[in-house]
């Protein structure tokens, strides 16, 4: 590779000077060569955590400060912190790889000898439950009664049918469930460890596809605070993101880090959301019980979603 300087931008071809390091035009790097990975170490400590904090500025402000960094967004002092989405993104990312560090599927899914002789005496209809045992009929009282007894004695017993358990589903799921369970029950931990393995890779994009919904909820307890759909979409990245930090320091083996991560979690939203969309206590409170509840309502639907999605391609 020559080190003479270019004389035109590779990516827009503006015209260079021999001492430009970076495109006035469109604010690429002059140079053209392939990367390093010291220099992209070198790219993230310069802008997030060495040369200008914003890192540790963006932590702070997220975590201690309450609706701080939604108004500073909003207010247009932006390149002061990592941005919303970004902030999310890599506290989601350093969270679930964490919880996949430190958790084992194996740990999640083995099953104690009486639950997986539970799970083997399940299901009837299977054949590897083998033939269903017969029962000694008790002594007749009469003659009657007798013959009543042979003749239900002679009929074959049938299997219940692999559907009747299925009942409460639509048709066009009931094949596919019924493969599914009979893969549980033959191979339980095997399942739940595919589960695992399919939760754990769907959760991240789950919880990402959540926040635009959170934002309509915020919208809707919020009628009337004269805030755009966008600033709602800030605000519902912002408290995310502390929640993912709080899952984080959640993580720290300490009862008391526990209990004060668990605190604060619940403290936060309320002052967060009397800063960025004012109002007084008795109604900050209510707007928080509803979007509580409205919250967890979509966070079961989710669950059970990702729950079904994971079970079925496991």
């Amino acid at each position: 590779m020559s080190d003479t300087p270019p004389s035109h931008c590779p990516n827009c071809d503006h015209r260079l000077a021999p001492w430009d390091h970076y495109c006035s035009q469109c604010g690429q790097h002059a140079q053209n060569h392939p990367p390093t990975l010291w220099e992209f170490v070198h790219e993230w400590i310069a802008h997030y955590v060495a040369a200008e904090g914003v890192l540790w500025k963006s932590l702070w402000g997220l975590m201690a400060r309450p609706g701080f960094l939604t108004l500073e967004y909003l207010a247009g002092r932006r390149r002061r912190y990592v941005l919303p989405l970004r902030l999310v993104l890599t506290l989601g990312l350093v969270f679930f790889l964490l919880l996949k560090l430190s958790v084992s599927p194996t740990d999640m899914v083995q099953l104690d000898p009486k639950e997986r002789a539970a799970i083997e005496a399940d299901a009837p209809w299977s054949a590897a439950s083998g033939p269903v045992p017969s029962v000694p009929p008790k002594p007749a009282a009469s003659a009657i009664q007798a013959a009543r007894a042979a003749s239900a004695a002679s009929e074959p017993i049938e299997a219940d049918e692999p559907q009747a358990r299925f009942d409460g589903t639509p048709a066009w799921m009931q094949e596919r469930a019924q493969r599914v369970w009979e893969h549980y029950r033959k191979e339980p931990e095997a399942f739940n460890k595919k589960l695992w393995a399919s939760v754990m890779g769907m959760a991240p994009y789950a919880v990402l596809a959540s926040i635009p919904f959170y934002a309509g909820l915020l919208a809707l307890v919020t009628w009337g605070r004269r805030r755009t759909y966008g600033e709602h979409f800030v605000f519902a990245m912002h408290l995310h993101a502390f929640w993912y930090g709080c899952l984080l320091l959640a993580l720290i083996p300490s009862a008391v880090v526990g209990f004060g991560v668990w605190a604060w979690s619940n403290l936060y939203p309320l002052i967060a959301l009397r800063r960025v969309y004012g109002g007084r206590w008795p109604t900050v409170l209510l707007r928080a019980t509803v979007l509580v509840v409205l919250h967890w309502i979509l966070l079961g639907l989710g669950m059970l979603t990702v729950l079904a999605l994971g079970a079925m391609s496991a």
